[in-house]
Parts: structure tokens; sequence; C-alpha cells
């Protein structure tokens, strides 16, 4: 009998104990999200359950170069044949593992997968996932796991909010940074913080979603302190999304709305304090009465809205 020595890091044994349907991984780089993806595929690939098994890069090449050769070291012994031409992996029983590309959707179509590993996800369209890949599970019930380091608040951070608020128990979401690696030198990745931006550390080593734009305004830069500070005027900020009847879409939609945003802040000779911030999606109605009722409330010496359809 063939056996495989399936070796997995901590937090590795967590997300494979719980094994949702849908998993969502944020992790920091040199994490281990890929060795994770090549174990799920290959056991999965071994298990007698009809279906195909996919692993997506966001093209074909890489692909290859992130999981060809991690997946020939790991299902060595349960190799029946591959063919590097096609990037398909035979497996003893007769099961496939295929590299694809989220660059190339049509050629995905068509598919019955029982697992799809989407590496990356940030970077690749929805409609990937949306159209081509949530399908092709349907009839199997097959499975999925979204691994990668975040890009701002795009479609990946959305779908692990929606994940992550537990409301589905098919979907899960996990946050890992580049410390839960307890195979890399805690040291290495301090020292890299020392040449790296806040934004850039953040997002490659600690997962965050956080946007480019937050680094305007560095971390070294905010204090915490809840006593409103003495003197000082009052300033509102407002960014506006469009006024959608958002009682009419369904959660499970894959419409995504912006929100309005309502900054208040007091400012003096010793810098910004943030009194409060409002967001929420409303109609044209709710919107403006949100904003004349915190004029009302704090008497700004000025308001500010951005320009376009919306402030008119």
């Amino acid at each position: 009998m063939t056996e495989l020595n399936v070796k997995l890091l901590k937090w590795q044994q967590t997300v494979w104990k719980n094994n949702e349907r849908f998993q969502v991984i944020a992790a920091g780089r040199r994490c281990g999200k890929s060795r994770y993806a090549a174990w799920r595929m290959i056991v999965a690939a071994l298990d007698s359950k009809p279906g195909e098994v996919w692993y997506i890069g966001l093209t074909q090449g890489n692909a290859r170069d992130i999981m060809w050769s991690l997946l020939h070291d790991l299902a060595r012994p349960v190799i029946r044949s591959s063919h590097v031409n096609n990037l398909q992996i035979t497996l003893i029983n007769g099961s496939m593992i295929s590299l694809k590309g989220s660059d190339r959707p049509d050629t995905m179509r068509g598919a019955s997968l029982k697992l799809a590993v989407l590496d990356e996800a940030a970077f690749m369209k929805s409609s990937v996932w949306e159209e081509i890949i949530r399908p092709a599970l349907a009839d199997q019930k097959g499975k999925a796991v979204f691994i990668g380091t975040p890009e701002g608040r795009n479609w990946f951070y959305e779908l692990f909010a929606y994940a992550d608020k537990a409301e589905d128990t098919d979907w899960a979401a996990y946050h890992f940074t580049s410390y839960d690696n307890e195979m890399l030198d805690k040291a290495e990745i301090d020292n890299a913080k020392k040449s790296m931006s806040t934004h850039i550390f953040n997002q490659e080593f600690m997962a965050s979603f956080n946007a480019k734009e937050s680094e305007l305004f560095k971390e070294s830069w905010l204090k915490f302190d809840t006593e409103e500070p003495e003197g000082g005027d009052y300033y509102i900020s407002i960014d506006l999304a469009g006024f959608e009847d958002v009682t009419s879409i369904s959660q499970g939609k894959s419409k995504r709305l912006d929100s309005t945003a309502i900054s208040v802040v007091k400012v003096n000779e010793d810098g910004w304090w943030v009194a409060e911030i409002i967001h929420g999606r409303w109609d044209l109605n709710s919107t403006a009465e949100e904003i004349f009722d915190i004029i009302e409330h704090y008497q700004p010496i000025a308001v500010g809205i951005e320009k376009g359809i919306a402030k008119q």
C-alpha cells in the first residue's frame, strides 16, 4: 500500500481539520499557502469521488512555476504519469490534477470539478469564479479553496467578508500572517519590515486588506485617544456612493455596492481628532437626512463633498 508523508504547519492543520466546502484563506508571503493547496488537491484526486481537480493560477505559466514541481515532490509515490505540455498529472487511481490559467477563462468551460484551488484570487477577475468555476462544482457538489495575499478591498475581500460572517456554514474565512509559519525566521520578517513601506509590508507579510491609498497616513502618525481635545474646529468630508435601491439586492447576488462614508474631524494646532465615521448604503433621501443631521449636530466650519453626479 502506497503511503504519503503529509506534513502540515499548525495553521494548515487547523484549516485541514475544519474542511469546509469553501475556504477563503488570506495569508502573508511564505506562509505555506501553496503547499496546503497541493496537499488538498492530491488527497481530493485520490478520493474515489468522480470529477476533476484543478489548480488555477493567474496564467498557466504562473501555475506551472508555482505548482508543477511542488506536486511532483509531494505526490511522487502516487503519480502514474504527467504531461508538461498540457500540465496534467494522472495519479495511480486514474484521477487527474490539471493546472489552468485564469487569463484564459473560455478554455475552462464545461468541466465537472470536485475541487478547485484559485491561487492569488485577489488578482483574478471575479467572473472566473462566478461564471465558470462555481457552475463547474454544482453537479459533484465540489469544493473550492481561495488563497492569496490581498490586493486592497476588491472582490476577494468581499468574498472573505462573506465567508467570515459565519451565516453560511459552507463557507469559512481564515487570516494568517507570515509570522504564522513556524518554519520562517521571525527576525527575517522583522528585518524586511525596516526597508518596506507600511502598506506594502502589511499587505505582503500581514495579509492586510487595507487599500494602497491608506498609506497616505503613516501608522506612526496615529494615536488612539477617546477624549476629545479642547479647542479646534469641526470639518466634515463626504464620499458619496450611488443611490441604489439596496433593499432589492439579495445577499447572495454577485452585484457589489459601495458605501457612502461621512467623516467628522476636529482640527487644532496639535492635529486632527476623528470624532466619528458614519457609513452605509442609503437611497437619496436617507443619504441627505444623514448629512443634514450630522451637520446640525457638529456645526462644522466646512463640508467637503467629492465632485460628480452624486454631489449634484
